[in-house]
């Protein structure tokens, strides 16, 4: 039962599914190789991860500002943001150019119809 007192909320949320370390490792494998005549973009890559780290050890996680350095090291290889989203919380799920796009075209439609 969730604080509301509502348990039909409780019960439609599907779990999370955890990744192993088998499939994390596999994924640094295919940003290594996907990456491999541009090794600045993998060491790139390792420190967006080792600075997550950090900041989720001390709770002061910037997540739109590691979204946007990710975005910036995968772009135009949406695969491995698909294959990162596999391991984060669909709250935290970084969205692909092609919704961004959408969301903008969304904004200005809205703004749109208020004129």
């Amino acid at each position: 039962m969730n604080r509301t007192g509502d348990s039909s909320v409780a019960s439609n949320l599907q779990p999370v599914r955890t990744r192993t370390l088998s499939e994390a490792l596999s994924f640094v494998l295919e940003v290594q190789e996907t990456f491999r005549d541009q090794s600045n973009k993998y060491k790139t890559f390792l420190k967006i991860v080792k600075d997550w780290q950090e900041e989720k050890r001390e709770n002061r996680v910037d997540f739109p500002a590691m979204v946007a350095r990710v975005k910036e090291v995968f772009n135009g290889h949406k695969n491995l943001i698909i294959g990162l989203n596999g391991f984060l919380l669909p709250a935290d799920k970084i969205p692909l150019d092609d919704e961004d796009d959408n969301e903008e075209e969304g904004s200005v439609m809205s703004t749109a119809r208020h004129y």
